[in-house]
């Protein structure tokens, strides 16, 4: 993985600024894709010289392996916080509602989890980077499913936990390949629905 720069060290302007490239990058993918993605395509949307991209990233691999690390850390923070609920139950609903987020699964967001997971197979930085962010999020997610079943039945938790996540990364696929995609909350709702068949017990709960 790419060094992370210590924060100290760097300057309003260069966080400022990277954050702008970070946005582009965004954009960018969500347009051409990971194999379209130039510096000078970049540059232009984040309205930087090319020279400042080789300075604060080095190359088109160090700016996409610091783009997908910045995005997956916000993620983290965000699965983060639904995790503070003691309610297992609640916890579990607070992680699919952070993977059906427009902060997480915009169209533009959409567009770049798709591109990094085509690439990771061949990119082995991309999949380190995506690996180690989803270990931790998935343990949270077991963890979760393990203390629901223990206070109030239900089916194996690994079973469960791997049933809400590949549900989810179905919606995700629907949201973003079909010509007329469901929308976030239609999503929502579905995951909720399949939530309640996976643990009857708990439905009248939410």
């Amino acid at each position: 993985m790419t060094p992370q720069k210590d924060v100290r060290k760097v300057s309003p302007t260069s966080s400022r600024t990277q954050a702008r490239v970070i946005e582009a990058v965004v954009e960018v993918i969500a347009r051409h894709g990971i194999s379209g993605t130039t510096f000078a395509n970049v540059s232009a949307a984040a309205d930087v010289s090319q020279g400042v991209l080789v300075f604060h990233f080095k190359n088109k691999d160090g700016l996409l392996a610091e783009t997908l690390s910045r995005l997956l850390q916000e993620y983290g923070h965000a699965w983060h916080d639904a995790m503070s609920a003691d309610d297992p139950l609640e916890r579990i609903l607070g992680l699919i509602r952070v993977d059906l987020s427009p902060e997480i699964c915009s169209q533009k967001m959409l567009a770049l989890w798709f591109s990094f997971w085509g690439e990771a197979g061949a990119k082995p930085l991309y999949n380190k980077i995506c690996v180690e962010a989803e270990k931790e999020r998935h343990q949270a997610m077991l963890e979760s499913c393990r203390e629901l079943v223990e206070t109030g039945g239900g089916p194996d938790p690994v079973l469960l936990t791997n049933s809400i996540d590949a549900f989810t990364d179905g919606l995700w696929l629907q949201m973003h390949m079909q010509s007329q995609p469901i929308t976030r909350i239609e999503a929502l709702e579905s995951a909720k629905s399949h939530l309640r068949l996976l643990v009857p017990q708990h439905a009248h709960r939410f």
